[in-house]
């Protein structure tokens, strides 16, 4: 018989992060663990501070599944008929975990991937700010690539400052849904001029039909505007790549969907998180090899992280301990 258990928690950052329209101090998350035969799967969910979902919707979803699976209902179809979100994630993402303990597998060969990296290249996220903040932020980081979090203000000050503060970093930008068409083409100069690598959900998902046929430069990624593997179709006239995450897609299962979905179509991949622990970044750490870019850069974020936990060596995330997860 299977078990389900599960757990609300509180993961305070190292200082408060700011983004275009909010600022977070603290994570809150909802651990779930199965149980089976004297096996233990572990996943992580983290309240999305984009997304109208909060710790309350998550944890009726997970007693829902929960009382499903002591009636006697396969787990894999419990999930399945859960809504795509990190509730979902949560579950999908231990159940992962319970098959790889249980098969003695790794996860990649229960994928049907090639055995994953050693270690993956992460980009460390620049938070809004002033611009001599930025810079500093930017200066401090060892990581080679940064991803600059941006909003409808002082766009060429802070671009400009990190630019200079790490002239040979590569910069992308998250603009998290607060520009309009107008801004991304009249700053299409300045981000060729200052080596932009691409640009991230410039717009609300509502004005996604305003980038189709868009005659730009960088290459745009959607992320607000992508969850699942069915958007990409309407996608991929407007956006040339997409940004999964598991808290998005509902977990692995539906983010390998995605991930397949995108490349067929000739879009880039890339994969990030609601930030979140390590039990988060291990599940998207499948998606990261398969990615062009990876923003798994949350337990850095961090006051404390779970053990034992993913390292981070000079911006290169190390394969997840089957310990953790997997």
């Amino acid at each position: 018989m299977t078990m389900l258990q599960y757990e609300i928690e509180s993961w305070p950052l190292k200082e408060a992060f700011s983004f275009a329209g909010h600022t977070v101090e603290a994570l809150e998350a909802i651990h779930v663990t199965l149980k089976r035969d004297g096996y233990m799967g572990h996943g992580e969910g983290l309240t999305p501070i984009v997304f109208p979902i909060t710790i309350e919707d998550m944890e009726a979803e997970i007693k829902a599944a929960t009382q499903a699976i002591m009636q006697g209902r396969d787990v894999a179809e419990v999930c399945a008929a859960m809504r795509a979100g990190p509730a979902r994630n949560a579950l999908d993402s231990a159940l992962w975990d319970l098959r790889a303990k249980e098969s003695g597998k790794s996860i990649w060969q229960l994928a049907g991937l090639p055995e994953g990296p050693a270690a993956i290249e992460v980009d460390q996220t620049i938070g809004l700010g002033v611009p001599e903040d930025m810079a500093r932020q930017a200066q401090e980081s060892i990581h080679r690539v940064l991803k600059v979090k941006m909003d409808d203000k002082a766009i060429a000050p802070r671009l400009k400052a990190v630019r200079e503060a790490c002239p040979n970093s590569e910069l992308i930008i998250d603009a998290n849904q607060s520009w309009s068409v107008e801004i991304l083409m009249n700053h299409a100069d300045l981000l060729e001029a200052l080596d932009i690598k691409m640009v991230e959900q410039p717009v609300k998902p509502a004005d996604d039909r305003q980038l189709e046929g868009l005659a730009f430069p960088i290459p745009i990624f959607a992320d607000e505007s992508c969850h699942v593997s069915a958007d990409v179709d309407r996608l991929k006239g407007m956006y040339q790549g997409v940004n999964i995450k598991l808290d998005k897609t509902g977990g692995l299962t539906e983010a390998l969907a995605l991930a397949r979905a995108a490349r067929q179509a000739g879009m880039g991949v890339m994969v990030g998180c609601m930030s979140g622990t390590s039990l988060s970044m291990a599940p998207a750490y499948v998606i990261a090899s398969l990615s062009d870019w990876s923003d798994l850069d949350g337990p850095l974020q961090l006051q404390s992280d779970r053990t034992p936990a993913m390292r981070y060596n000079r911006g290169h995330l190390s394969h997840p301990d089957p310990a953790l997860w997997g």
